[in-house]
């Protein structure tokens, strides 16, 4: 899943987060914005719940972050 939604990562990730659905995105590419209120905290919010979940494999922050799925979180049947 490929996220760049000029300031929409926030509320999208947060919801998939809030509602353990996250565990289904097999790999995670996202582009935070700095222009949304709040962004850095919200970014650093983000990425402190995502390893429960995701194995980060590279970072710019504020350009692009890829994340992977770690194989404990898979989803059944094969859902992605």
């Amino acid at each position: 899943m490929k996220v760049n939604i000029e300031g929409g990562e926030y509320e999208l990730l947060e919801h998939l987060l809030d509602r353990a659905l996250i565990g289904r995105i097999e790999h995670l590419q996202v582009q935070f914005h700095d222009f949304v209120p709040d962004a850095e905290r919200r970014m650093k919010a983000l990425q402190a719940r995502l390893p429960l979940t995701h194995a980060l494999e590279w970072q710019y922050e504020f350009v692009w972050e890829s994340w992977r799925r770690r194989a404990a979180t898979a989803s059944p049947a094969g859902a992605r």
